[in-house]
């Protein structure tokens, strides 16, 4: 949780904070010889007033113990001023956890750029493919293929996405991409960016691609370059979806494996 979560100020505000109370946890001590109601290394919480002494000082007043009820009691409380505003979800949302967020991004003609080993560095128009990405906490992205155009369900059929720097189960190799600090819906456009904003380098998944009509073919650098270069001097609007090779996993899966 972050220092804001709880105390928001505006900008150049100097932050005025009253001290009501305080919450003093302690550890309970083997008594030799006598009773004690607590077992050694028992953790107890006592609540205190802050109250002002002769000199005008806030400080620590005397406390009383505390329940577990009072505990949970409060612990409730902090949580419920640490949660953020209602957020609606976009119609490109597919999933959203504590753990990662997936969402569609449509096709459509937009820059790649490439800089491959002995290759001139090239940024060209291409038809990119409707891709599912996932982000999640950890800082990773993934990335699969969509041919449909219609709403994400378990039924959809995903495919590798005909990219570099993706590996085959859709991990995107991010290199040294400025990655977002978190991954809710106000990132989207962040995460996104790091695909399409980062220069492609080297295949990552020999079989990203179906060339040839050769499902077997294996794409290195060269051939995937001449194929997206072909498509943008030819102006294709339209990603071909023969070349799209099928993934082995479900959406459920492939979003639960990135999660």
């Amino acid at each position: 949780m972050k220092p804001n979560d709880f105390f928001q100020f505006c900008q150049d505000e100097k932050p005025s904070i009253v001290q009501k109370h305080a919450i003093l946890i302690h550890q309970a001590k083997a008594i030799s010889g006598g009773y004690s109601p607590y077992r050694a290394d028992d953790f107890l919480a006592s609540m205190h007033d802050f109250v002002t002494n002769g000199q005008g000082e806030s400080v620590i007043g005397a406390g009383r113990l505390m329940s577990k009820e009072d505990v949970e009691s409060v612990l409730r409380s902090m949580l419920a001023m640490g949660k953020r505003k209602v957020s609606l979800l976009p119609p490109n949302a597919v999933s959203i956890s504590e753990t990662h967020l997936a969402w569609t991004v449509p096709a459509q003609v937009r820059p790649m750029l490439f800089n491959i080993t002995g290759l001139p560095m090239k940024k060209i128009d291409v038809p990119w493919p409707r891709l599912l990405m996932v982000a999640n906490r950890n800082g990773k992205l993934a990335v699969a293929a969509l041919k449909n155009k219609g709403r994400v369900n378990g039924k959809t059929r995903l495919y590798h996405a005909p990219l570099m720097n993706v590996y085959a189960n859709g991990n995107v190799c991010t290199g040294s991409a400025t990655l977002p600090d978190e991954y809710g819906i106000d990132q989207i456009k962040a995460w996104e960016a790091v695909m399409f904003d980062s220069a492609f380098s080297h295949v990552n998944n020999p079989s990203t691609l179906s060339l040839a009509g050769d499902k077997d073919k294996t794409v290195d650098n060269k051939a995937h370059y001449r194929f997206w270069l072909s498509l943008s001097k030819k102006k294709v609007a339209k990603f071909p979806a023969e070349h799209l090779s099928p993934l082995r996993y479900g959406v459920e899966d492939f979003i639960e494996n990135h999660s």
